[in-house]
């Protein structure tokens, strides 16, 4: 059993809540405050506090069960760990151990140095900071819960032959379009996305896409563009995608009609993410979600992130990006 006294939702800074022996372990839980980020947002995040931990010496163990967030239905709030739906515990270790022992620190609660998604240097596959992020996933510690990896493994052999040479394309948009959100990279249009790809694709020797998005509307492009040719030469995850019309709040937290939810909205995630780490090349919008694919993916042939500036900070020369 967790003593509830230990949860604490007032002091969102990094702090003691027990220290004893100092010869002992010391067990650093990361936690995030704000509740309607993203998997990949937590991901990342988790990535920057568990190099916060080794360079300290502590151990961390990562707790998505007592704070809130998309992935937990609001009843398994303090019952279930959905970090754990999806991924390994940094070193094997749960929240009981870690809350039991005498050495116990709560991170603070929002992120600490970690890959930084709206920047361009990660979507670079030769820039040597990103090797530093990707060595956690090498070693074990940043893993795709087994099971779950090979489930996704599987359903990538139903999309694509094994000789296929797949160009991966994630995009972003419903609440990236319809807030826009300040400080967020600004998305590519679907149309200019698709004029790139095709100039690339057979420069880089594909021969199918894979597209990953959570927007309805932009694998509605993609249809409308690649007509009967869709269904073989783009594949698109068997998901649910969303009509961001019906809502004007993050994607995160927008929630389809259908059991367990929750955790299926992460799995859906997550397996789209892997499978675009899986790809020979890859073309993203910058998210967080296409850092965890950098991260993931260590054999891309050519990879590209659209950088059209951010919303409120940088202006754009459309005219100049278009040609």
């Amino acid at each position: 059993m967790i003593d509830p006294n230990l949860i604490d939702k007032k002091n969102w800074d990094e702090h003691y809540i027990k220290r004893g022996n100092p010869s002992k372990p010391t067990y650093y839980i990361i936690r995030r405050r704000a509740n309607a980020v993203g998997l990949f947002s937590h991901f990342i995040t988790v990535a920057g506090h568990i190099r916060r931990a080794f360079l300290n010496g502590w151990i961390p163990v990562v707790d998505m069960q007592n704070y809130s967030n998309p992935y937990l239905a609001p009843e398994k709030l303090g019952k279930e760990n959905s970090w754990e739906y999806y991924f390994e515990q940094p070193l094997r270790i749960g929240l009981e151990e870690a809350y039991n022992s005498e050495n116990v620190v709560l991170s603070s609660g929002v992120p600490v140095a970690r890959p930084q998604w709206r920047g361009m240097n990660i979507y670079d596959n030769k820039n040597v900071g990103l090797a530093h992020w990707r060595a956690l996933v090498k070693f074990g510690i940043l893993r795709v819960k087994e099971s779950l990896h090979q489930e996704i493994l599987e359903e990538r052999k139903k999309l694509f032959a094994p000789n296929d040479r797949v160009l991966g394309v994630l995009l972003r948009g419903t609440d990236y379009v319809a807030l826009k959100p300040n400080n967020h990279p600004i998305p590519p249009s679907p149309e200019f996305v698709i004029d790139f790809i095709v100039k690339k694709i057979r420069l880089w020797k594909c021969n199918k896409i894979f597209l990953a998005t959570e927007d309805k509307s932009i694998v509605q492009h993609f249809k409308d563009t690649f007509g009967d040719g869709f269904g073989d030469f783009c594949k698109i995850l068997n998901r649910e995608y969303v009509d961001y019309t019906e809502s004007a709040t993050g994607v995160s937290v927008i929630r389809i009609d259908r059991e367990n939810d929750h955790f299926l909205q992460g799995k859906d995630y997550l397996t789209q993410i892997v499978i675009l780490s899986t790809c020979k090349s890859f073309v993203t919008a910058r998210c967080s979600g296409a850092a965890g694919v950098m991260l993931l993916g260590e054999h891309f042939e050519n990879t590209f992130a659209f950088d059209l500036g951010v919303y409120g900070v940088r202006p754009v020369d459309w005219k100049k990006l278009l040609g």
